[in-house]
């Protein structure tokens, strides 16, 4: 099992953007443990952890996990938050039948992605294996999905490069009020949202899809919930 710990210890590797860096974990309960690790996770006293309180989601569909936690990643963990953070393990441990904890990094600020989760009660994740060679043009594809979507007026995701810990390559988090939120369409017709693709840098509109699906070898597409 990866141990949460070992997220707080690591330096995260250079990327070539300025960026925040992330860790990330991943938390399976074992058959009849989740309430009690759901409770674990919002009863820990995060203060004593030099991150601060991560973002928690819970998942609503799609993917094998039950929870997933994004916090800010600090080099270094003093003696209090290496004590609390070997609690939590230890105590993680006797809940769950998995765990994935890993770094990643975001030109999107600890900050910027604090006030987008005040305001949200719901995520959108996916997560990317880019095929070999792809990884720069699953980054460009990416970010001109980005373009594309402001494009037709609904919300960009959050985009994060994975450093080290995990096979995923990329993965991207969009933030919104609600299911419902997150379910309304474009308020664009055909021919805008057609502009909107090549302006974007896609051939067209379909290819907003289908270039993605030539760039990568794995894809892991989740809905969530906030814990608060």
């Amino acid at each position: 099992m990866k141990k949460l710990l070992c997220a707080f210890g690591l330096f995260a590797l250079s990327t070539p953007v300025v960026a925040d860096d992330y860790w990330v974990t991943q938390f399976r309960a074992a058959p009849g443990k989740f309430p009690a690790l759901l409770e674990l996770v919002t009863t820990t006293k995060w203060d004593a952890f030099e991150m601060g309180r991560p973002i928690i989601m819970r998942h609503s569909q799609g993917n094998h996990w039950d929870l997933m936690l994004l916090g800010k990643h600090k080099p270094g963990c003093d003696n209090d938050c290496q004590a609390a953070a070997t609690a939590f393990e230890r105590a993680a441990d006797t809940l769950v039948d998995y765990e994935l904890s890993f770094q990643a990094s975001s030109e999107t600020s600890w900050e910027g992605l604090k006030a987008k989760d005040a305001a949200s009660g719901f995520y959108h994740i996916e997560m990317f294996n880019a095929g070999a060679g792809n990884h720069a043009a699953l980054m460009r594809q990416r970010v001109i999905e980005n373009d594309y979507i402001r494009r037709i007026g609904q919300s960009p995701n959050d985009i994060f490069e994975v450093s080290f810990g995990s096979d995923f390559d990329i993965f991207t988090i969009g933030f919104y009020e609600s299911l419902q939120a997150y379910a309304v369409p474009a308020d664009v017709t055909a021919e805008e949202a057609e502009a909107a693709a090549i302006a974007a840098g896609f051939k067209n509109r379909a290819d907003v899809s289908f270039y993605l699906r030539e760039l990568i070898i794995g894809h892991h597409d989740t809905l969530a919930v906030k814990v608060p």
